[in-house]
Parts: C-alpha cells; sequence; structure tokens
C-alpha cells in the first residue's frame, strides 16, 4: 500500500497549482492521498507552525503508518516544517517533496527527498537554503527569479513562462513520485569507476540515418553499443575535466545509483563563439523511456544559456532512436560543423539546439 500526504503553506493550500497537480500524478500512480487540513493560521510563522502542528497531529492520529510500504510527505512552505517536525516527532520513515521550504524546516532534520526553491523568495533567502540543502544531503532545484510560489513577477513574464516552470517542476516530482529518481550536479571528487557501477550503457542499435546524396537516409546497421573498461575509464578523465573546466556534469539517481548524466563543456566556440558542447547524454538502459533524457537535456540548456551560449552542440549518435530523441527535443542540423566532433566520429549526426 502506498500512501501520500500533502501538507498546505499558511496561504497556499491544496487546491493552487503545486499541490493540485502533486496531488494528480500521486494518484496516477495508486497512492491514496490524504489533504492535512489545517486551518486559520496566523501570519506569525512561529504561531503558525505551532497551530499547524495540533491540528495535524488531531487530523493524523488514526493512520496506521505500519500497514504502508511507501509513505510520501508532498509539502509547501510552512507545511515543509510541519511535515518534517511530525515524521521526525512520530519516527515515520518516509520520502518527501519540499516545495520552497523555510529555514525553519531542517531544524528537524529533514528526511530523503527532494526540494524546489525560487531566488526571488522572501520567505527564505537563497544561499542559507543552499547550504542546508548541503548539509542534508537534499537534491535542490532552484529557479532564478521565482517567488515563494515559483512563479515569476507578473510584470516581468507572461502567464506561459509560468505554465513552462509548472511543467518542469511536475515532470522533475512525477519522477520522484513514480520512480524516486533526482537530479544534482556532480563534483570532480565523485567522479570515479565505482559511480558506474549501476549504469547500463548497452543500446542494441537496427537502424541508423546515413547521408546520402546530402540527405539523410534510414539504412539497416545492426550492432550492439556498449563500452569496455577502457571506455568507462577514459569517460572519467573526460567527466572530470568537464567539471574541473568549469563545465557541468548533471546526475540522474535512483537511490544512490547514477542513472543517467548529461555533461556540457564550458568553452564557447563557432565563428561567433555562440556555441557551447553537450559532450555526453547517456541513460542506463533499464531506466529509458521514463522522461530522464528531457530533464538532463532542459537543463544542459538553461544552463549554457545562463554561461553565454546562443545554441547547445550536439555531436549525435546516428541510431533512429538517438535521432528521434533530439528531433523531440527541436534539434536540427547543425549550421556550423565541429570539426574535432567529425573526425572523431565520422557517422554522427551534427546537431544544433537554440537556446
Amino acid at each position: 500500500m502506498k500512501i501520500a500526504l500533502l501538507f498546505p503553506g499558511i496561504g497556499y493550500q491544496c487546491e493552487k497549482p503545486l499541490l493540485y497537480y502533486a496531488q494528480k500524478i500521486c494518484s496516477q500512480y495508486q497512492y491514496e492521498t490524504i489533504q492535512v487540513p489545517y486551518t486559520n493560521l496566523p501570519r506569525s510563522i512561529p504561531e503558525a507552525f505551532s497551530d499547524a502542528c495540533a491540528q495535524t497531529e488531531n487530523y493524523l492520529d488514526s493512520i496506521h503508518w505500519d500497514s504502508y510500504e511507501d509513505i510520501l510527505f508532498i509539502s509547501k512552505s510552512i507545511g515543509t516544517a510541519v511535515a518534517a517536525s511530525f515524521a521526525k516527532k512520530h519516527g515515520v520513515s518516509c520520502r518527501n517533496i519540499y516545495y520552497t521550504p523555510l529555514a525553519q524546516t531542517f531544524d528537524f532534520a529533514p528526511q530523503a527527498g527532494i526540494a524546489f526553491h525560487g531566488t526571488c523568495d522572501f520567505w527564505a533567502e537563497t544561499a542559507v537554503i543552499e547550504e542546508k540543502c548541503r548539509e542534508h544531503r537534499l537534491p535542490l532545484y532552484i529557479i532564478d527569479n521565482a517567488s515563494h510560489s515559483l512563479e515569476l513577477q507578473a510584470e516581468k513574464c507572461t502567464v506561459r513562462q509560468n505554465i513552462g516552470i509548472l511543467e518542469k517542476v511536475m515532470k522533475v516530482s512525477e519522477q520522484y513520485i513514480a520512480h524516486g529518481i533526482y537530479y544534482r550536479a556532480l563534483q570532480s571528487g565523485e567522479i570515479c569507476r565505482e559511480l558506474f557501477r549501476g549504469f547500463i550503457r548497452r543500446q542494441n542499435v537496427q537502424k541508423c540515418l546515413r547521408k546520402e546524396n546530402g540527405a539523410w537516409v534510414i539504412k539497416d546497421a545492426p550492432f550492439i553499443d556498449d563500452w569496455s573498461e577502457n571506455d568507462y575509464q577514459f569517460l572519467v578523465k573526460c567527466l572530470k575535466n568537464t567539471v574541473e573546466t568549469g563545465g557541468l556534469v548533471y546526475g540522474a539517481f535512483c537511490g544512490n545509483a547514477l542513472k543517467g548524466f548529461a555533461s556540457v563543456e564550458s568553452a564557447l566556440f563557432g565563428s561567433a563563439q555562440e556555441y557551447l558542447d553537450l559532450s555526453c547524454i547517456h541513460i542506463s538502459e533499464d531506466m529509458r523511456g521514463k522522461g530522464i533524457g528531457s530533464i538532463l537535456f532542459d537543463t544542459a540548456k538553461d544552463w549554457a544559456k545562463k554561461k553565454g551560449g546562443k545554441k547547445l552542440y550536439i555531436s549525435s549518435h546516428s541510431a533512429v532512436e538517438t535521432q528521434a530523441f533530439y528531433n523531440a527535443m527541436g534539434c536540427v542540423d547543425a549550421q556550423e560543423y565541429n570539426q574535432h566532433h567529425v573526425e572523431l566520429e565520422p557517422y554522427d549526426r551534427q546537431l544544433e539546439c537554440l537556446l
């Protein structure tokens, strides 16, 4: 049996977008869902926290926690502190989604989960939330210029931009709810051969694209693509170098196991210095088809744009499945080729994606 409990904020109830859609996702994956209905909370954080905790105690008193194999707490704002406090007090072992946690939340040693924070959240300082999440090893997703509701200020955005933020937040939330997948940037010191022990590179390729007379055509080209031990050692060396030279290596994890990763190099190139290189993006065979690749790709795009890139460059495997993925991500044939990639992988298709 699986149960998900939703802990709202002072003015952010379960009918509002983050909690409303999170509950919809939980129901989709057969979770029993409960909204914790504390009401009439004062605006003062200490008083509101005390009142919310008291109401929560009364409302959840009859739940038999031992009857559930998967317990998920989804909380917003002050609800993140209420959820963390309740779990600690009653010894409830649970997974968590913390939407815009407060500094006070971390007073209760929050359990494993994922957290979301906007850099314009006036209820919580970004530096404090980053430090607390690092201390508690809690993956943190930061939305630049977003408020406590994870929305951009009205005068600086469109409705479609806020819907786009909500979509990204829900994609990450759904993967955590359904599969326990979370994402974080990797540091050089943790990139080693052991990191890839649970990673399955294997790809059974049947058809590939080949360029004939200036056009890409599908050809039968069956082979098994996999990495040797030497390939893994070279990969480790390359990824460490990416981080150490200012690039990004971003991983998707299930538990402690790496199940996907993407890397972007830091150096701009091209005649107009507008490209940044998506040097890697791979998903473990056992976790493909779950949307991991699209989140990694979107993260790579966002990072490259912040670094001043205008286009993401991809030297892409020519397998039809790989090409279909990049097509879905909005990639097109590169206007300018990186000759290093062309010489290194002559069968690759050189692509770009506008940022």
